[in-house]
């Protein structure tokens, strides 16, 4: 019993330290103006996105990102890297 809580402690700081991490990156991309593209349920954009599939989705609209499967970023207006998406057919 007293191992799983050592190791439920140990999976706790891994987490917090993850987060902090995450945090202090986030910061960094803030401060050298890069954004993030995260298109989730928006229309494809052919300038910002790169298409890996396409998949069919009743609920969805034609030509809407169904899922992220790698964020995109931009510095200053200009593309680094597409997101790539799979789109709604």
């Amino acid at each position: 019993m007293e191992a799983a809580t050592q190791e439920q402690a140990s999976i706790d700081t891994l987490r917090e330290g993850n987060e902090l991490a995450l945090k202090m990156f986030s910061g960094a991309l803030d401060k050298f103006n890069i954004e993030i593209i995260d298109p989730a349920n928006e229309k494809f954009n052919p300038d910002l996105h790169e298409a890996m599939s396409m998949a069919p989705n009743p609920e969805a609209e034609s030509g809407t990102v169904l899922h992220v499967h790698q964020k995109g970023y931009q510095l200053n207006g200009r593309l680094l890297r597409p997101a790539l998406v799979i789109v709604c057919q």
